[in-house]
């Protein structure tokens, strides 16, 4: 299983989302973590978390979790109290008990990036000791916060990519990329380009897949993650297609 801490270099939006969190609300200890299409999460970065606390949890309690990315999947909310999933009178006497008396984690918050309807990666968010729990204000907080997480993201989550790598688009997908990014419909991108309307809904259908969006503002907000990301004096080339 691919559990352990990730060893790569961090992606600069991940520290800096990392940052935000703990600067927006008092908490004991965070993690960022990647979910595979087996919903199974994998490449933890933690942030104020003892190793010992995530081996612990990895090793005897991840699949226990009522947070578990795989338990959460089917429910349309992207930020979840541990209260919401499973109720306070029950959580010392669940198979979860333990991990949470052991680490005396007081409650946690999972926040959950998706794309193409699928959980990807997310958030955990953990308080301790004699620290509260999360109020309803600050739920609401975070899910204010959620979009800006979400977009910073975008060049990190992107599938099938080393963290950094860009989306490579054809001369026509990376025309037909500027054209959507101008505001230009699908009529409009035909004339242009003197292409069928077929070809032009073809060519958005291959950019949706790559991009791993499903509609034409998600994919905008992707091209732009992406124009973003690129290095400095390469931007430019972003819509410039880097196959013929």
């Amino acid at each position: 299983m691919h559990t352990l801490v990730d060893s790569a270099p961090t992606e600069p939006q991940l520290q800096r989302s990392l940052d935000v969190l703990q600067d927006l609300l008092p908490l004991s200890a965070c993690a960022f973590y990647r979910v595979n299409r087996q919903q199974q999460p994998h490449g933890f970065v933690l942030r104020s978390m003892p190793d010992a606390v995530h081996q612990r949890y990895v090793s005897r309690y991840m699949q226990h979790d009522p947070l578990h990315p795989a338990r959460l999947a089917v429910q349309p909310r992207n930020v979840v109290a541990l209260g919401e999933v499973l109720a306070a009178p029950l959580q010392p006497v669940s198979r979860y008990g333990p991990f949470l008396a052991s680490s005396r984690v007081v409650d946690v918050v999972e926040i959950l990036l998706r794309r193409g309807g699928r959980v990807v990666a997310g958030f955990s968010l953990l308080r301790q000791g004699r620290m509260q729990g999360f109020a309803a204000e600050e739920l609401r907080l975070l899910q204010q916060v959620y979009g800006l997480l979400d977009m910073a993201l975008e060049p990190c989550l992107q599938p099938g990519r080393e963290p950094g790598a860009q989306v490579a688009l054809t001369g026509r997908e990376a025309e037909i990329a500027r054209l959507l990014c101008a505001g230009a419909c699908n009529k409009s991108m035909a004339r242009e380009l003197d292409i069928g309307l077929a070809t032009v809904k073809t060519h958005l259908l291959h950019l949706f897949r790559k991009f791993a969006v499903s509609n034409r503002t998600e994919l905008a907000c992707a091209l732009f993650a992406q124009q973003q990301a690129a290095a400095p004096g390469a931007a430019s080339q972003v819509f410039a297609g880097s196959h013929p």
